[in-house]
């Protein structure tokens, strides 16, 4: 099998967890890598034997003979450098949110499709093994009948931070789409939904309640209360049997007699940063075949997910 030649931009914490999981693929060469801070660059580089560094994305673009590039920078960078490389037609993957605003990702959907780029987006969520494994338990029960998503912001930590103000002023879309995503991966495509917002501080809203119905005929909730203590998690409730997970690295399903019983995760979700092993086999299996894997999201796709998101603000 020929090896894939991948080249990254960008050199964070969050490029460190994917180039963990790349490192382990035998059938892929890191050949580049680029970021802002050279420094952090060259220090990724000496950890995962990385062949070049570059200046630019333009020089790791021009001078590497891509086979697939990943854009790991910060959220406020990420819509700028997908612009760049959308056009050269080398399958890209893009951290989330692909664009801080709809009408971003909007605009990088139609330069991927304009110049046929293959393309995925990271909902590294979505790969989780307890998720497929909770999923299998319902399903071997009967149907899904509903369920429960609590996204809850610790915004009052975020705030602190040194973020811009774009992307604090539009946090709906840069992280709270990690859980009403969820919504979309549990339940399918919404048919139904009534959203309640309320405003504390957020010009856009920092308290969200929604109840929907999804095509498939289950119901589900979301809320989510950004300056209350609280964290990410998710019910399932099932045809005698329910499954949770809190948080949502840890799941339990319930039977009828009221016994929990734990759902394990998988080697590679615990050797590595959960979902990253499989979601980055699936962009491999991109690359070679061209085709998007459930449960794979490109950029299509996410705008259905922030189309969701801007029911909340909007309500």
């Amino acid at each position: 099998m020929s090896e894939i030649n991948l080249g990254i931009i960008g050199a964070g914490g969050i490029a460190k967890e994917h180039l963990k999981v790349i490192h382990s693929l035998r059938t892929v060469n890191l050949i580049g890598i680029t970021s802002r801070t050279l420094s952090k660059a060259e220090e990724l580089a000496k950890t995962f034997h990385i062949q070049n560094i570059y200046n630019s994305v333009d020089d790791l673009t021009n001078k590497c003979a891509l086979d697939g590039v990943l854009v790991l920078v910060s959220a406020d960078q990420i819509y700028n450098v997908g612009k760049k490389l959308l056009p050269l037609g080398v399958p890209t993957f893009l951290e989330k949110p692909p664009g801080i605003l709809l009408n971003e990702t909007q605009s990088l959907a139609e330069l991927a499709d304009k110049h046929g780029t293959k393309n995925m987006v990271g909902y590294n969520r979505r790969y989780y093994s307890i998720f497929h494994k909770g999923q299998k338990i319902i399903e071997n029960e009967g149907n899904l009948l509903g369920l429960e998503v609590e996204g809850h912001e610790r915004f009052w930590r975020i705030s602190d931070r040194s973020i811009t103000q774009k992307v604090i002023e539009n946090w709906i879309y840069v992280n709270s789409t990690h859980t009403i995503d969820l919504l979309r991966f549990f339940g399918g495509e919404v048919e139904n939904i009534n959203t309640l917002t309320k405003r504390i501080k957020e010009k856009k809203g920092d308290q969200f309640v929604a109840s929907m119905e999804f095509k498939s005929g289950s119901l589900g909730t979301y809320r989510s209360h950004w300056y209350s203590p609280g964290g990410w998690s998710v019910t399932l409730f099932g045809d005698g049997v329910t499954v949770k997970y809190n948080p949502l690295e840890k799941g339990v399903y319930i039977d009828t007699n009221l016994k929990e019983h734990q759902i394990l995760p998988d080697q590679v979700d615990i050797k590595f940063k959960p979902g990253f092993y499989r979601q980055m086999e699936n962009f491999i299996s991109l690359i070679r075949t061209g085709s998007l894997n459930h449960p794979g999201v490109d950029l299509s796709d996410s705008i259905m997910t922030m189309r969701l998101a801007e029911m909340f603000v909007h309500a």
